[in-house]
């Protein structure tokens, strides 16, 4: 096993850090620190940045050969680690404690390392792992929020009330769906220079946003809890298939939502996430994109269509499909048989 004892929590002391322990070049974009691993060590790339308020987003998209470990321990007060495991895998241990916490595909983690500790993360062998490091320097971010933190929420003094790292924090979670879709954001998004900085510094303050509504979200029972989470894609896409495969005998959507097991207000959500699209908005949209295949496709009367995609009445699906296509239901049934017509000759 590799080791790299990182004791700086600044970014461009952590690049140097990591560039001169790799022997590779270090890239700096306007602040955005970047290496690429080189090829004895296994391959990918590591970014980092700071922001003036005390927040600093590092990515990792790596495959290293032996099993590396990253040991943060140089700082008195460490900040504040929130971690989201985006593919692959990782441990983690405090360091001077036994305890190794395994973090998952599609899970989070808040990292508060007791100010005698540190954190000690390890990324296995052979193993490609895309994980975001939020990192948050308490202090420097409280005295720029600009108001008293003992006055506010029980949930946020438990975070960073401690300036002086005097307990150690441990909370182990499913990232939610909204987390996914902005590590998405960050990955596709391709403009550089100042506007990639700006972009990234809204995005790490999102983030951490959805984090600590994700960490009070974890604290109410399963069945109270609103926040999409990882677990709740697969039951949404399960929602997603019974009604492409049942257009004709759909129940309401609370049923759809409870044969799946998930509350009819994350059903919603997660299409909003999912397909900006409400439930009842996506069932229409698949039902007049059936129409039209079978329209096209099949012999099938205009009756028959309507009745095999679940409308009631044909006058208000011809309605609705007029409005979304620009013609009639009979329009393209007409120029099918104009078409066929003309070259059966």
């Amino acid at each position: 096993m590799n080791t790299i004892a990182i004791q700086n929590i600044a970014a461009n002391d952590i690049f140097n850090r990591l560039a001169t322990e790799f022997k590779t070049a270090l890239n700096n974009n306007y602040g955005e620190y970047s290496i690429r691993i080189p090829s004895r060590f296994g391959k990918g790339t590591i970014t980092g940045i700071n922001f003036p308020s005390g927040i600093g987003l590092f990515k990792f998209d790596v495959n290293f050969k032996d099993e590396q470990c990253f040991i943060y321990d140089g700082a008195k007060v460490h900040p504040f680690k929130f971690a989201y495991v985006l593919s692959g895998k990782l441990q983690h241990r405090f360091k001077g404690e036994d305890i190794i916490h395994c973090i998952q595909e599609g899970q989070s983690t808040i990292l508060g390392a007791h100010r005698d500790s540190g954190n000690m993360i390890y990324f296995p062998e052979n193993t490609r792992v895309e994980v975001i490091l939020l990192d948050v320097n308490r202090k420097k971010f409280i005295d720029q929020i600009g108001f008293d933190l003992d006055e506010k929420d029980e949930v946020y003094q438990r975070i960073f009330a401690d300036t002086e790292a005097v307990r150690t924090l441990y909370h182990h979670s499913q990232y939610s769906l909204k987390m996914a879709h902005l590590a998405s954001e960050l990955n596709t998004f391709k403009p550089t220079g100042l506007e990639r900085v700006c972009f990234i510094g809204a995005k790490a303050l999102e983030l951490l946003s959805y984090m600590l509504m994700l960490y009070r979200d974890d604290e109410q029972q399963e069945e109270k809890q609103r926040i999409i989470r990882q677990k709740d894609l697969s039951r949404i896409r399960r929602v997603v298939n019974s009604i492409d495969q049942n257009l004709a005998e759909l129940g309401t959507i609370k049923a759809l939502a409870e044969k799946e097991g998930i509350s009819e207000v994350k059903l919603q959500e997660g299409f909003q996430i999912l397909f900006n699209t409400s439930v009842n908005e996506y069932i229409q949209q698949r039902r007049l994109e059936t129409a039209m295949q079978l329209l096209n496709k099949t012999n099938k009367t205009i009756s028959e269509i309507v009745y095999a995609i679940g409308f009631n009445s044909r006058s208000h699906f011809s309605k609705i499909f007029k409005s979304k296509y620009g013609v009639s239901p009979n329009h393209i049934r007409k120029g099918i048989k104009t078409y066929d017509r003309k070259y059966q000759k």
